[in-house]
């Protein structure tokens, strides 16, 4: 293997697992432990990552950890109230189409995300169970009197308005959960979903596996960017609800491993189904 593969190959592992250790790269790379550490040199001196002890790191995520600050996407550097003026009209126009899942007697799971909340708002006094770790999605549904709200307990988040931690992902083993909505962070262009922090993450990753059917809500804004944790890959979902996808090679590629793809136009309102 040439240097120049060796690196890239480096630099991908970096960008799908958020960091790379020298021992690990040896095996991958099947090359010695010093060859492993002048080509992390190398790619630190050309400003591609940071090394750390045993291994390396990306540049901007070290930066953000050196801050007390592990997030890397634009969205999660903003506060909850920051957040819901973003993309208002994608949000809602999701939410919108996100209600057509929503039948009476389910029990629904919705995380914390700006885009549920929109959903809580919108949902109707039917019969229903919903657990929820935000606040403001317990606040939006206090007053609806058929709906039964679970708030999932935890460490509060002031800045996100919610709660996680262990004590959050408890309730999860007690109920059977038939769906969940969901946002995150990003989908990156290596088919995983991310958030902007390892606690956000490991949360999802718990509702997920709690929920017989998993839609995402994502925002055209969300494709193919910058993320810290892993959540899950894309083919862990049923369907994503988006009101935009460009990106028809990803289209195609979400068809052919099983997501239902929505898509909402925002201006006339009007729904396509491209893969039911």
């Amino acid at each position: 293997m040439l240097p120049i593969e060796r690196q890239q190959k480096i630099i991908n592992e970096l960008n799908i697992n958020g960091r790379v250790i020298v021992s690990e790269l040896v095996t991958l790379c099947q090359v010695s432990q010093e060859t492993i550490r002048r080509d992390l040199s190398q790619l630190e001196k050309s400003g591609l990552l940071q090394r750390s002890h045993g291994g390396a790191v990306p540049v901007k995520r070290q930066s953000a950890s050196i801050q007390g600050n592990n997030r890397s996407s634009r969205e999660n550097e903003l506060s909850f109230r920051q957040r819901i003026n973003e993309h208002v009209d994608a949000k809602m126009s999701i939410a919108k189409r996100a209600l057509d899942f929503i039948t009476p007697g389910d029990c629904i799971l919705l995380d914390s995300s700006t885009t549920c909340w929109y959903l809580a708002r919108q949902l109707p006094d039917i019969e229903l169970t919903v657990l929820t770790n935000s606040l403001r999605i317990v606040q939006t549904l206090a007053a609806r009197g058929s709906i039964r709200t679970i708030c999932l307990g935890g460490e509060y988040s002031d800045r996100d308005e919610d709660f996680h931690g262990v004590v959050a992902e408890q309730p999860l083993r007690e109920f059977q959960i038939n769906k969940i909505f969901f946002s995150c962070s990003s989908l990156g262009n290596d088919g995983y979903l991310r958030e902007g922090n390892e606690n956000n993450a490991h949360l999802k990753q718990q509702m997920l596996l709690a929920a017989e059917r998993k839609h995402l809500l994502l925002d055209g804004s969300k494709f193919m960017r910058p993320s810290f944790a892993r959540v899950c890959h894309y083919r862990d979902v049923d369907f994503l609800i988006t009101d935009q996808l460009k990106d028809k090679e990803l289209e195609q590629e979400l068809a052919w491993n099983g997501v239902n793809v929505i898509v909402c136009s925002q201006r006339h309102q009007s729904m396509q189904l491209i893969k039911n």
